[in-house]
């Protein structure tokens, strides 16, 4: 199949199309897995080349993914065209809010502020969008914030951010942490 030929794209038809993430996501550091897949770059079919079907290995077969709360309805992710005529790619963010300040989640916004990370986000569907990929993974940028005794939500505002060269649904298995 030419996959730079276009193909037809309808509407939702019936289908839902429910907006949103789910509360929470996955995380892993880029530096722990021995191979990270792919999206095959001809397909048979349309849209096979934005799926990402084969599984991430990682290093330690003990390791695997980091499951994230993130409060219901706090969370986003977009994705916009940056570049040039000729060089364009997609500039991807993500924004969440995790709440608390326990010591773990204390550790864990020290330590991601300098990785470079996957990240999978699942949409109110359940379908896995992948942002982050070898070379190009989404750094995450924590704020807290103590909120008042009157208002607000005390914990991080989680910020991401990374380039790609698309949105890809990951499709793979996902192995959590124990």
């Amino acid at each position: 199949m030419n996959t730079y030929a276009l193909t037809h794209q309808v509407g939702p038809q019936g289908d839902d199309n429910t907006p949103g993430l789910l509360g929470y996501v996955y995380v892993a550091r880029e530096d722990a897995f021995s191979t990270i897949a792919k999206a095959p770059k001809v397909g048979v079919n349309p849209g096979d080349t934005a799926v990402i079907v084969a599984d991430h290995t990682f290093k330690d077969p003990t390791d695997g993914w980091a499951k994230v709360y993130i409060t219901l309805d706090s969370n986003m992710l977009k994705a916009a065209i940056v570049g040039e005529r000729d060089g364009r790619g997609l500039k991807i963010n993500f924004e969440g809010f995790h709440p608390g300040n326990k010591a773990t989640t204390l550790e864990f916004a020290r330590i991601v502020k300098n990785l470079g990370l996957l990240m999978l986000v699942p949409d109110a569907d359940g379908t896995y969008l992948q942002v982050g990929q070898e070379g190009l993974p989404v750094e995450l940028a924590p704020d807290y914030d103590s909120a008042k005794l009157s208002s607000g939500r005390r914990g991080f505002t989680v910020k991401g951010e990374a380039y790609a060269t698309g949105l890809y649904i990951y499709a793979g298995d996902i192995k959590v942490k124990p």
